[in-house]
This record gives structure tokens, C-alpha cells and sequence, in this order.
């Protein structure tokens, strides 16, 4: 008793230990997650006061540079040397000089002052001091400032010493090589009370990279990016990323502080792919706005250090604490474990082996070794719980997974079982969902089989089913990524014709060969196309044999199709006819071809079925491996017959010597042992020796004859003969037309001539 409180107890200290342990975590994730938010406002709030400041000062800076322009633009008009320029048109060289030094002396004054022009509208003429090398004087067409001279067009448009950006073009000025333009701000004083439209004016400009350099200065070491914008949006400074004058409406964030107003304010937002806090100043006296981008991280950084840092700590408490109560109860509850492990594994291996004998119990209804008596067939499905009615109609759906081949390839037997398995589950929640009963049989391999209860014989629910199948179809491909075809029996009458409606759905499944993969073939069409009565064409074989013979290929390519085409408004019978025979008849011509091959040479040729059911699932696919089989032996003939034409005449010569003895030595005779045509040979040898084979036999029969004639006692008879001449008096009208001589005169004289050589031979001896 003892014992089995001490269990208890410890077994509610480690419930205790582990509820106390998530609780700690818990609570720390959450004062944590209520620190990180409160102290990333707090940093957020601080680093727009201090980007704030910043601001300020930049626009203080600002402001300097207007007041500065500003009072350099009014004492150079108020100046009575530089005042004979703006108002006379002419003026001494003296005074010019004069007046120019003057301009210099104010330019050079200010470090931020870039350029100072002094228009004289009557004169059209623009007086210059700059720190390039230009002249002083330019007249209004010469003058190298083009913006400028279009802006004195339309002066009035601008105000008077107010800060306007733009950029001053210098590109290609004598003495300035590398710069092409400047960022400025241009200051105008003119005359606003004047009624011309040509009006004198001061132009004074000053340099951005000023402005710029307080702007940087007052952030330095800062990697945040500060820039100014005007109230269209338009940039009047430089960003590290953005030139000058670009115009930034359509960014997000550009266009939410111009909707803002007037008002100040920062707000979250990714900026060029970052997340960053945007700070905002209200516009200034001159309508300019004073951003600043800072990237998130930069503010966050420590803040997120410690959140990261407690996560940590509270994960650490968290795995320690379930480590002691894993430690504290697996020996209290070991023995319960095991108990619970036995009682699930015994539930598992019961459900698996009911599925198991449910998946057997269908098999044998489909093949037809399972006892088909309707009650015990009604008893059977209620304990495997088929839902179906045995006594109804009933048709039976094989599914058959497509290019299987390359499935074994790449999935596993177990992996493919899978795959049969989620077919049929589709199928099972497909039809279901439409309302039809339905039973599913894993058969193996590549099929699935579907028995569903089917309406009253009288009905005809052809497109149902077909609609049905398309949407299985449909799930497979979109879910599995695989394309199945589904074979339809007919309409049965119960349970006990389920083994002849399969029988009819598998036949039915090898007219796959001709509506190809993803299909749905009805059973109903199979067997009409059954009574159709089919009939080899053997002509067209003969033909196509006579034309592979003769290495035509494109004649037995068209040929082949045409037979195989014809069988497919026919049976799937008819079909294998069709292809057993030309298969037959194309093998025995490679094997005749390869026959009439060289002993050197070797014709390869698959000698797989390129037929069979197991190897091809569509016409296509046949026709391929045929015509592929096609374009081998018009290779391989095509080099026997260059390799031929090579060696075919040294053969000829060869056997022309060692036969020519023979009395039926022909060109046929030739010809059969050379597996060619007599014209081709003929064609050939005359080609590469400029003589006619009869001509050669008739040669080396003679050059024999005479050598006979000369060196043996033998009748004339018995020569013509032995040297192939079986017609005597053939054989002397010949002998003379060739040597000019009868036999017994070449003999005479051959001899006479022999014996006076002999006789020379001993005197000179």
C-alpha cells in the first residue's frame, strides 16, 4: 500500500514540476515580449527626438545658406561698380574689369558660392566669375549656362531670392575635362516691379555639396540616409542612392509623408528592400522637407540582443524542467507505457490485418476465386464494411497507372503502394461525395479496381461514368502528379458477375495502345469494335519486306504505319495480328540481311519484343521503336553498301580466278554470291576497273588457255574444257578473235618460240 502511494505521490510531483516549469516559461516569454514591445517604442520615440534635432540644425543650416545668398545677391546689386554692368549696355573695358574683380572678390568671399552671373537683358549680354577657366564676358547666344538663359525667358515664374535646385551643365567647357555638370541653388534678384518681359537680374549659385556636407556632418558615423524633398516630392539634395531633382513620388514612403501635410512625424516602412524607420520634419519657410532613413536593425539591435538572450534563458528553464520531470516519472510510468504500447500496437495490427483481408475478400470477387453467393456476400460487407448492395447492378472501374515504367524508376515498391493507396482513397471520397457506393481494390502493380453500384440495367449512365472519371482524373493529376486511365465494364446484374466485368474492363484496358494515356475506354465500344471483322494485308507485307530489302526506308516507314494504322478502328486482336506479323517478317529480313553480311562486319539489332503488352503502352510509342529499328538498318546498310562498293570488285576478281573453270560462271551466278542485283555488280565493277565482268571472265580464261597451250600436251579439247569453255567451237571462234591465232597455231609458234630461246640460252652458255 505503501508503495502504491509513494507512486502516486511522486507521479503528482513530476505533474507539479512540469505545469510549474511551462508556467515560468511562459511568464518569462511574456513580461519579455511586453519589455521588447515597450522598449522598441521607447527606442523608436528616442530616435526620432534625436533625428529630430538633427533636422533642426540641418534646416538652421539651411537657412543660413538662403540669408547668406540672399545678402550676397543684394550688396552685389547695391555695388555702384557691378550696377554699370546690369544697367548700361556699354560699358568701358576698364570698367568691366573693374566690375568682374569686384564679382570675384564676392564669389571667392563665401566657400559655398559656385558661380555669380550679372544679366543685362538690354544688351543680352552675361557677365561671369567662376572658378572654371571660361571667359568673363558671353553674349546671350554664346552663353554656356542653357537653363539659365531659359530661365530669364520666363523669369517671373521664379521668386526672387528664393532657393531654386537645378543642375548647372558644363560638360565639354575649355579647362573642365572630367565634371559634366553641378548640383546648385540658384538665387535670382531682379526687378519684380518691371513690366518688361526681359528683366535684368543677379544670379548667385551656391554649391549643394555644401548643404550637403552640414546635412552628413551633423550625422557622422551615422548609417542613416538624410535627404531633402520640395512639396511635389522632388529631390532638392543629394541620397546616397538618388541623384538630385529626381522625383520620388510613386515610392511608398515618399508618398505617405506628402499626404501627411504639414505635420512632422516616423513611421516603419521598407525602403529599398529594408525595413527602416522614416523621420519626418514639417516643411520649412521655403516648403522643404527634411527626411531621414535609418535601418531598423541599427535601433533594434541591442533590443533584440536581449530578447534573444532571455529566450534563451527561458527555453534552458523550460528544457531543464521537462528533463527532471522525463527523468522523475519514466520509472513510475514505464511499465504503464509498455502496457499502453502493447494495447495500440494490437489495435494497429488489427486494423491493418482487416484491411489487408478487406483488399483480399475484393481480389477475389475481381479474379474470381471468392464464392459469389449473394448472402454471403451481403455477410462479408457488413464485416468489412462495404457498402454496397450484392443483389443490385454493379460495374466494375479499372484504373491503370500510366507510364509505369518510369514510375519503378523512381519510387520504391512501398513509395508506389503509397501511390495506388491515395489513388483509390481519391476515389473512394470522389464518389461518395456524389452520392454512389463504391468498394476499392489495390490489385497491384499498376492497377486499382473500383466496383460501384450502378443503377438499373435499363438506364444508361455512360456519361456518368465518364463525367465521373474525369474528375478522378483530374484529382490524380492536380493532387499526385500523375496520369492514370480508367477502363468501364458494362452494367451487371449482381456480385456474382463481378469476375466477368473485370475480365471485360482489363480487356478494355489494352485499348490503351490507341486512345493513349489519360484516357477512358468504355467497354460497350471495345466489343463492337470486336464484330469487326479484320484482314491482314499481306501484299502490303510483301511489299514493305521487297522495299527493306532494298534499304528504302521512307517507302517501309509509310508502308508500316499504313498496316498499324488500319487496326485501330479494330480490336485490340486484331492489332497484335497486325504487329506479330510484320514483326516476323521484319526479323526474318535482318536476318537475311545479316546473312549476306561480311564475317568482318556485325549487325546489331535489338532483339527485344518491340510488341509485347508489358513493354508498350500506346501506338505511338510502338511506332517509334519501329521507326528507330527503320533508321538503324538504313544506317547500317547504307556503310554496307559504301564498304561494298569498296571491296565489291577486288571480290569479283577473287572469285572470278578461282572459279573460272566453272562452266555456268555467270553474272547471275556472280550476282547471288554477292547478295546484290547483276546490274548493280556490273555497274560497279565496271566503275573501278573500265572493263565489263564478262570481258574479265573471258581474260583470265584466255591468259589460262594460253599458259595451257605453252606448257602441257593436253588436246585442245580438254583445255577449252578445263578452262571453262564448253563449247568448242565457241571456244575457237574466241581464241582467235582474241589472240589473232587458232589454238594449234598459237601452240605451234608458242613453242618454236620457247625452243630458240632454250637454244640461245646453251650457245650463250
Amino acid at each position: 500500500m505503501s508503495k502504491v502511494l509513494s507512486g502516486k505521490e511522486n507521479r503528482y510531483y513530476g505533474k507539479f514540476f512540469s505545469v510549474m516549469t511551462v508556467i515560468v516559461f511562459l511568464t518569462i516569454s511574456i513580461l519579455s515580449s511586453i519589455l521588447y514591445l515597450n522598449f522598441e517604442r521607447i527606442a523608436l520615440n528616442q530616435s526620432y527626438d534625436q533625428t529630430m534635432d538633427s533636422l533642426a540644425q540641418t534646416t538652421q543650416e539651411a537657412s543660413v545658406m538662403a540669408v547668406t545668398a540672399a545678402t550676397f545677391a543684394k550688396q552685389i546689386h547695391n555695388d555702384q561698380n557691378i550696377a554699370n554692368l546690369l544697367n548700361f549696355s556699354n560699358v568701358s573695358a576698364v570698367d568691366v574689369s573693374t566690375a568682374i574683380k569686384q564679382l570675384t572678390n564676392y564669389r571667392e568671399t563665401s566657400p559655398f558660392i559656385d558661380s555669380i552671373y550679372v544679366y543685362n537683358s538690354e544688351a543680352s549680354t552675361f557677365y561671369v566669375s567662376t572658378d572654371m577657366s571660361v571667359p568673363a564676358v558671353f553674349s546671350e547666344s554664346e552663353f554656356y549656362d542653357l537653363d539659365m538663359k531659359k530661365m530669364l525667358r520666363h523669369i517671373e515664374d521664379y521668386e526672387t531670392l528664393m532657393p531654386i535646385p537645378r543642375k548647372l551643365r558644363i560638360e565639354g567647357l575649355a579647362g573642365n575635362i572630367a565634371e559634366k555638370k553641378r548640383d546648385t541653388y540658384t538665387f535670382l534678384l531682379y526687378d519684380t516691379l518691371a513690366k518688361s518681359p526681359r528683366r535684368n537680374a543677379i544670379i548667385v549659385n551656391i554649391k549643394e555639396t555644401q548643404l550637403h556636407k552640414h546635412i552628413d556632418g551633423s550625422l557622422t558615423n551615422d548609417p542613416a540616409n538624410t535627404f531633402l524633398i520640395d512639396k511635389n516630392g522632388r529631390l532638392v539634395s543629394n541620397s546616397w542612392t538618388t541623384p538630385m531633382l529626381t522625383d520620388m513620388r510613386g515610392t511608398s514612403y515618399i508618398d505617405r509623408i506628402l499626404q501627411n501635410g504639414q505635420s512632422s512625424g516616423y513611421f516603419a516602412s521598407s525602403v529599398d528592400g529594408i525595413k527602416s524607420l522614416v523621420t519626418y520634419s514639417e516643411p520649412d519657410y521655403l516648403g522643404w522637407r527634411y527626411i531621414r532613413i535609418v535601418p531598423y536593425a541599427v535601433i533594434s539591435e541591442r533590443i533584440d540582443s536581449m530578447r534573444f538572450k532571455t529566450f534563451w534563458i527561458a527555453a534552458a528553464i523550460l528544457l531543464a524542467g521537462l528533463a527532471l520531470s522525463y527523468l522523475g516519472s519514466r520509472k513510475l510510468f514505464s511499465s504503464l507505457n509498455h502496457k499502453l504500447s502493447r494495447l495500440v500496437n494490437l489495435e494497429s495490427e488489427q486494423r491493418e490485418s482487416l484491411q489487408v483481408m478487406r483488399s483480399e475478400y475484393l481480389r477475389g470477387l475481381l479474379n474470381g476465386y471468392t464464392n459469389t453467393d449473394s448472402e454471403r456476400a451481403k455477410v462479408m460487407f457488413e464485416r468489412f464494411g462495404i457498402k454496397l448492395d450484392p443483389s443490385q447492378p454493379c460495374r466494375v472501374l479499372l484504373i491503370t497507372m500510366d507510364d509505369y515504367r518510369s514510375l519503378m524508376d523512381q519510387y520504391t515498391i512501398d513509395d508506389r503502394k503509397l501511390l495506388r493507396y491515395g489513388i483509390l482513397n481519391i476515389a473512394q471520397e470522389l464518389l461518395t461525395r456524389v452520392g454512389r457506393s463504391a468498394a476499392t481494390a489495390d490489385l497491384g502493380e499498376d492497377r486499382g479496381a473500383i466496383i460501384i453500384q450502378a443503377a438499373d440495367s435499363g438506364e444508361d449512365e455512360g456519361e456518368a461514368y465518364r463525367h465521373y472519371s474525369d474528375l478522378l482524373q483530374g484529382a490524380v493529376t492536380e493532387y499526385l502528379k500523375l496520369s492514370i486511365t480508367i477502363s468501364s465494364s458494362m452494367n451487371g446484374l449482381g456480385i456474382q458477375s463481378v469476375h466477368s466485368l473485370y475480365q471485360q474492363a482489363v480487356e478494355a484496358s489494352f485499348s490503351r495502345v490507341f486512345s493513349g494515356p489519360g484516357s477512358y475506354i468504355d467497354a460497350e465500344t471495345v466489343e463492337q469494335n470486336k464484330a469487326k471483322s479484320y484482314e491482314y494485308p499481306l501484299n502490303k507485307e510483301k511489299q514493305l519486306v521487297d522495299e527493306l530489302m532494298l534499304g528504302r526506308m521512307v517507302e517501309v516507314k509509310r508502308l508500316f504505319n499504313e498496316i498499324i494504322g488500319a487496326t485501330v478502328n479494330f480490336s485490340y486482336i486484331s492489332y497484335q495480328l497486325a504487329v506479330s506479323h510484320l514483326t516476323f517478317a521484319v526479323q526474318n529480313a535482318i536476318r537475311t540481311i545479316r546473312q549476306h553480311s561480311p564475317s568482318s562486319e556485325e549487325l546489331t539489332i535489338p532483339s527485344h519484343q518491340l510488341y509485347t503488352h508489358t513493354q508498350v503502352e500506346t501506338l505511338e510509342e510502338v511506332t517509334k521503336r519501329y521507326m528507330d529499328l527503320f533508321d538503324l538498318l538504313e544506317k547500317y546498310m547504307d556503310e554496307k553498301k559504301k564498304n561494298r562498293q569498296d571491296d565489291l570488285p577486288g571480290r569479283i576478281r577473287r572469285f572470278i580466278d578461282e572459279q573460272y573453270a566453272d562452266q555456268n560462271l555467270s553474272l547471275e551466278m556472280l550476282a547471288d554470291e554477292m547478295g546484290m542485283s547483276a546490274t548493280y555488280i556490273g555497274r560497279v565493277f565496271k566503275q573501278h576497273t573500265f572493263q565489263t565482268i564478262l570481258g574479265y571472265i573471258q581474260e583470265v580464261r584466255m591468259t589460262k588457255v594460253r599458259e595451257l597451250l605453252i606448257e602441257t600436251d593436253d588436246s585442245i579439247g580438254d583445255i577449252a574444257e578445263q578452262t571453262g569453255f564448253a563449247n568448242n567451237p565457241y571456244f575457237y571462234k574466241a581464241f582467235k578473235k582474241h589472240n589473232g591465232v587458232t589454238p594449234a597455231e598459237y601452240r605451234k609458234s608458242g613453242r618454236g618460240q620457247l625452243n630458240d630461246g632454250n637454244a640461245d640460252d646453251a650457245i650463250l652458255a
